[in-house]
């Protein structure tokens, strides 16, 4: 008899959590989405790599706010949308012979848009590489 009651206990008690870990499963991200961010240096030298993850927002220049620590872009150019500098390499756009720039890519194309306007899906990849001059 003691079993049973042992039983019952014990299913009564899981019965009673059933909603607090419903608010528990309520409260994990259900909808997160991978996305990979490369930095590549101009001789194709693979400056940073990083594995990041979006919930809300697929929108570029949010996930690269989110992953700022890493990426070292100066705020002012994130909220501008125009990016020259990216962990610790500054594209210098000066003089002849002395013009660099950053292209952006997804998923291996260059991007139509900028990174204020850009979105990712699932399992992306945001590239930026640094390229001297328009070749």
């Amino acid at each position: 008899m003691f079993q049973k009651k042992g039983i019952w206990a014990a299913l009564a008690t899981a019965v009673a959590m059933l909603p607090v870990f419903g608010i528990f499963a309520a409260c994990t991200p259900k909808d997160a989405r991978d996305v990979s961010i490369l930095v590549k240096g101009a001789s194709g030298e693979t400056i940073l790599t990083i594995e990041a993850r979006y919930y809300e927002s697929n929108i570029v220049v949010n996930i690269l706010s989110e992953n700022n620590e890493a990426l070292q872009i100066p705020q002012a150019q994130l909220d501008a949308g125009f990016i020259t500098t990216i962990a610790g390499t500054t594209a210098v756009w000066g003089g002849e012979g002395d013009q660099w720039w950053w292209r952006f890519d997804i998923d291996g194309k260059a991007a139509s848009v900028g990174i204020r306007d850009a979105r990712v899906k699932d399992g992306a990849v945001i590239s930026f590489i640094l390229v001297e001059g328009f070749s």
